[in-house]
């Protein structure tokens, strides 16, 4: 599967609000600077999809950390800022993200979402930024509005058989497939999740390679949906401090985009470039 990414940071210039438009064009280095940051971004996270590495280096370091991007679809509003978590985030203690990489592969980023943001991979983010620690992993859709806090526990649908994988001995795509994929059920909400978490060790990188596997042997299903990871929730009105990388946006998200990477520069002095991705409509496209 190819995947396409595109760098508008020309466009985004022009269509920056005022202020910031002022401040950048007066100061033509800096202009080329932001330019040259884009296009670096634009090859970083196409390195990053393309790294299909099974873990960072060691037995209990987890791929995510430095492979794959890690994105945040999100809802314009004028009535919030797009980097704070939820209310409905801040009471689970736990916020949605996807890893998307090329053994990863969906068609699409959300059906309710044309633009989002993507985090720095932990090992290579800025020294003054907040690691934020990623607590566990679906490899499909997980529902995780109707789960136990922190989103990775039990769905009230089927409260017994869709705990976390470990808790029910499940630790191998296989035996992910054997327990989820029967008839009758909701797989979204029969689904139990992985792991992740710091102390879970090599636990924790074996645990995501298994939901890279579960992604390809469930590939008619898991291309269709997308794998869900939940991050532990972190304070409102720090935006300076969270290592987003770039904004993103597909389909007709551009406008929305711009409002975001307009609101952040001006409550961080911080401007992101912003990123188009575009994905392949089926899994046999390259």
């Amino acid at each position: 599967m190819r995947i396409w990414f595109s760098c508008v940071i020309c466009l985004l210039l022009v269509a920056c609000t005022q202020p910031a438009m002022d401040g950048l064009s007066s100061h033509a280095p800096q202009q080329t600077r932001f330019e040259q940051e884009g296009h670096a971004t634009v090859a970083a996270l196409a390195a990053r999809y393309a790294d299909t590495r099974r873990n960072c280096g060691s037995a209990s370091t987890p791929a995510f950390p430095c492979s794959g991007i890690l994105f945040r679809g999100t809802i314009h509003s004028p009535l919030y800022h797009f980097w704070n978590p939820s209310p409905i985030a801040v009471q689970k203690g736990g916020v949605s993200f996807s890893f998307l990489r090329r053994d990863s592969q969906f068609r699409q980023i959300d059906s309710t979402y044309d633009h989002g943001f993507v985090f720095y991979p932990i090992l290579s983010m800025p020294s003054d930024k907040r690691r934020i620690e990623i607590l566990c992993v679906f490899p499909i859709d997980g529902a995780t509005f109707d789960r136990d806090n922190p989103g990775c526990g039990a769905h009230q649908a089927y409260p017994q058989q869709s705990r976390r994988c470990q808790s029910q001995g499940i630790t191998t795509a296989e035996q992910w497939l054997a327990h989820v994929v029967r008839p009758g059920v909701a797989q979204s909400y029969y689904q139990c999740s992985f792991d992740v978490r710091d102390q879970m060790n090599e636990a924790a990188a074996d645990a995501f390679y298994q939901v890279i596997r579960v992604m390809t042997l469930h590939r008619d299903v898991a291309f269709h949906s997308r794998n869900e990871m939940m991050l532990a929730t972190w304070p409102q009105d720090i935006p300076a401090q969270l290592p987003i990388q770039a904004l993103y946006y597909v389909g007709n998200g551009l406008a929305a985009a711009q409002y975001d990477q307009q609101d952040f520069y001006d409550r961080s002095g911080v401007m992101l470039p912003i990123i188009r991705i575009r994905l392949p409509a089926t899994p046999a496209a390259t």
